[in-house]
């Protein structure tokens, strides 16, 4: 089981194709000391067909509403209990908009998701550990460290939708800007704004 923190996530790079943000997602990738098998993917789904295509991608994801929802009565929080890949279109629209993410092998879906994406909110994150950079008394951390793109929107929780992708490099909250610069600028990236809370 994972657990989630605070790493602070540098946007390094931001382009209006995602099939460039991601390439050059998976090139920083390529700079982890070591990576995980599993990677975690999410989406924001508007569309019935949105719905429809990411369940067919991603069996077995986790469907729940984008926004909570409460029983009118009781007060209680009220989950997505439909199978959305074999409800129907009114089944499907009385739960829009839908959150789906899943943790998934690394490179089974990163194509299929990619092509998928459209004007959807969503992001692929690859957990991992930087390097050590012992001139700068810098290590890795296995539990902060790692690469996200994220499709239409600058924040790492898909808080905006936007037309740009944005490409984040997480790191340990103990590292300043350089460490992601440093990082940003091997793949000709550079660190864009103020860090982002993280995973």
């Amino acid at each position: 089981m994972r657990t989630m923190g605070h790493s602070r996530a540098y946007p390094v790079f931001e382009t209006t194709d995602a099939a460039e943000a991601h390439a050059l997602a998976t090139r920083l990738c390529g700079y982890l000391a070591r990576i995980d098998d599993d990677m975690w993917v999410q989406a924001e789904l508007r569309t019935p067909g949105e719905a429809r295509r990411m369940a067919s991608i991603v069996p077995g994801a986790a469907f729940d509403h984008a926004e909570a929802r409460r029983d009118p009565v009781t007060g209680d929080y009220l989950s997505c209990d439909i199978d959305v890949a074999a409800a129907d279109e009114a089944e499907l629209e009385a739960e829009l908009p839908l959150s789906m993410s899943a943790w998934v092998p690394r490179g089974d879906v990163e194509r299929p998701f990619l092509s998928a994406v459209g004007t959807m909110s969503a992001s692929m994150d690859w957990h991992g550990l930087w390097p050590e950079d012992a001139e700068r008394g810098l290590v890795g951390s296995a539990q902060y460290d790692g690469v996200q793109v994220v499709f239409h929107g600058d924040d790492p929780e898909l808080l905006r939708w936007t037309a740009l992708h944005t490409v984040f490099v997480h790191v340990d909250k103990r590292c300043g800007p350089d460490r992601a610069r440093m990082l940003a600028a091997r793949v000709g990236g550079e660190v864009l704004g103020e860090a982002r809370i993280g995973w």
